[in-house]
């Protein structure tokens, strides 16, 4: 047994769902669950307790792997989120009057990217799974950012430090120094390799002769 386990991952998600279901339908019965209008009907107890226990009946997966190296990680993984769609077009290979079809990652296979085709109304529903309930609102700032009193503060802040203006980092730079800098990824090295250089000749890159 490795050092530091904890408890069985299977283990943890029947702990978890029972806990989380149990508070659940406390905060039901108290009243403090609201309930938008797309889910009125859960209003009603009988419709409340079929939905309580057809999530009973599914299988919870808890995430129990390390959690981020550092604040960098958390911020990478978060922006992927929070300034993106739910999905690309390049990742839309066919629509047609019956069924859309995309690609995804099957992560139960090594994430092989894989196509799947799913009815117009489905993939409308998933989609919708991913925009936000009205009133609620993706991104909130704090502190002399928060938005009642932002412009004010900003304001000061640059009398204060007494009006200098800065230039953007990467102002002036050239896409692949851009690379280089925030991503650490150099489009002058060969991928295959690792050694060779490479120089820019249009859509492509090839050896330096």
């Amino acid at each position: 047994m490795k050092s530091g386990f904890f408890i069985p991952a299977k283990v943890l998600a029947a702990k978890f769902r029972g806990k989380f279901l149990t508070m659940l339908d406390q905060y039901f019965q108290a009243g403090k669950l609201t309930f938008s209008a797309s889910c009125e009907n859960l209003r009603n107890s009988y419709s409340w307790k079929e939905l309580w226990n057809a999530l009973y009946q599914k299988t919870w997966c808890p995430e129990i792997r390390e959690t981020f190296n550092g604040f960098g990680n958390a911020i990478e993984y978060l922006g992927r989120y929070t300034h993106r769609i739910a999905i690309t077009n390049t990742r839309l290979k066919e629509v047609t009057a019956e069924s859309v079809t995309f690609t995804a990652k099957d992560y139960k296979n090594d994430s092989i990217i894989r196509e799947v085709t799913i009815t117009n109304q489905e993939f409308i529903r998933r989609l919708m799974m991913h925009v936000l309930p009205f009133g609620f609102q993706k991104i909130r700032y704090y502190g002399f950012l928060n938005n009642r009193s932002k412009k004010r503060n900003l304001e000061i802040i640059f009398r204060i430090q007494g009006h200098r203006k800065y230039r953007a980092m990467l102002t002036g730079l050239s896409m692949d120094e851009i690379l280089k800098r925030v991503w650490g990824y150099d489009l002058h090295v060969c991928p295959k390799c690792g050694c060779c250089n490479m120089r820019h000749i249009g859509r492509t890159y090839a050896l330096q002769s």
